[in-house]
Order: C-alpha cells, then structure tokens, then sequence
C-alpha cells in the first residue's frame, strides 16, 4: 500500500470513528475527548523533553482527565475551580522540590493554556446547554470547516501556491494554500448544514457560512501555532498515534483553535 493511500485509508477510518462518536454523544464522547486531551499533554510533554525541559506535569494530566466529566455533571464552574487548583499545584510544587526550576513551574502551567483551555471549550459545545441538536450541530462544526480548510488548503498551495505563507514555522504551506483555507472553512459551513435534515438545530446557512470563513482564518492560526512547537522541539510530528497523520495534536490543532469560536457564535450570539 502505497503511503497516500495510507493516509487516505487512516483518514476514512477517523471520519468514520469521529462521526459515530459526535453522534452518540453522551458518556462515550466525554470519554473519547478525555482520552484526547490525556494523549495531547502527553505530547506536549515529549515536546518539551526534546528541548531539555522537565515540568511538573501531573497537574496538566490530572486536568485532562478530569475536566469534561466535571463540565458534563456540575458545568463550567467546577472546571474552571479544577483549572486554578492545578495551577496552584504546579507553582506549589516548584516551593516543595529544589530540583525544579522556576522556568519549569512556568513549562507546567504552559498545557493547562495550550491544548487544555481548547479542550475545555470543546466540552462546552458538546454540553451545549443540554440541546442535542444545536449541540451536534455546534459540534460538527468544529471539525468540518476547519478540516474542510485543511483539505482545501493543501489543494490550492498544490495547485497554485508559489509564495510562502509562513516559512519560518510551515515550509510548506503558502498564500494561495491559506486563501484555499478560508474557501473551505465556508465549504464546512455548507456540510453542516446539510446536517440539518438529521439535527434540526435551526441555524441558518448565512450563519454557518460566516461561521466557516472565521473557522477557516483561526485553524491555520491554530495549524501554525502547532507547527512553531513542532519547530522549537524539533520535530516532524508529535507522535504516531494516527499513523501517517501524525499525533493527536497534529491531527487537532486546527480544530482547537476553532472551538472557542464556535461556542461563542452559538452561546454568545444566540445563533
């Protein structure tokens, strides 16, 4: 098999998986995000070992697991009193053991920001004021347009990119490719839409597609925020978890970005 169609076979598999999952919603999805923003703290913590840096990082795994399950049973007040008892745990450690520095108390409170804030907004779309709809709606949302921006990102810098976006962080990706981006985050808003037949949300499709465009601008934020950690640690991806499609934050890093947008188009603008 060669290595696109590899790619192409992982990808159909986590589709799949993703929309099942979306579906049901439910115990399942706050156990698949849990597991998601476990693995992702793993990674970021690989990273910081390839530059040398050994934080504190047991609050950041005690926040992974536990901050959907506390949303889901008591809301956003009990996560956001679990986020700043484990920032006093990782500054609180720094005093108990010399060995750690006061650059490292700083590298442990890093992951509670970046990927674990964007978790936590992710379970806020999930749990959407208890509305199954609007919340699978707001959920597909997510993943689609900024996803959708991927795909159409890599096609057009393939077909049309010549000048560089941002070489200094992604190589790889170009002007063209980023316009490419914006075009398929509406194209996602499009998607969802047609959902609509199945999880009658009634939200309009001028919502959605508005809602794409920003999706599309703020995932290549969150592409290229990924790819300067990538960068300052030195490598390809952050783990194999997906294969050929790298790992968990390789696979999200758009998506995340595209999570606090989304719950504040639905929640705050009453979309």
């Amino acid at each position: 098999m060669s290595k696109f169609a590899k790619r192409l076979l992982v990808a159909a598999i986590l589709l799949l998986v993703l929309a099942a999952i979306l579906h049901m919603g439910g115990w399942l999805q706050c156990a698949i995000f849990t597991i998601g923003a476990i693995a992702s703290v793993f990674e970021i913590s690989n990273a910081f070992e390839k530059r040398d840096r050994k934080p504190y990082m047991l609050p950041a795994y005690l926040y992974a697991a536990g901050y959907f399950v506390l949303y889901r049973l008591f809301g956003g007040e009990a996560v956001w009193l679990l986020g700043i008892f484990m920032v006093m745990l990782a500054l609180m450690e720094r005093i108990w053991n010399r060995t750690r520095t006061t650059e490292d108390a700083f590298f442990a409170l890093v992951p509670l920001v970046y990927p674990l804030a964007f978790f936590t907004a992710v379970a806020m779309v999930a749990e959407y004021a208890g509305e199954y709809d609007k919340s699978r709606i707001a959920l597909f949302s997510i993943f689609a347009m900024p996803l959708m921006g991927d795909t159409f990102a890599y096609t057009f810098g393939r077909l049309f990119g010549k000048r560089k976006l941002s070489p200094e962080l992604s190589p790889n990706k170009t002007v063209a490719g980023g316009i490419g981006g914006v075009l398929g985050g509406a194209v996602g808003g499009v998607l969802v839409y047609a959902l609509e037949g199945l999880y009658p949300a009634g939200v309009s499709l001028q919502a959605l597609l508005v809602l794409g465009l920003f999706c599309g601008v703020f995932g290549q934020f969150g592409d290229l925020f990924a790819s300067a950690i990538k960068r300052w640690a030195g490598i390809k991806d952050y783990s194999r978890i997906f294969s050929e499609h790298g790992g968990m934050l390789d696979r999200l890093d758009s998506v995340l970005f595209c999570a606090p947008i989304v719950y504040a188009v639905f929640k705050i603008m009453g979309v």
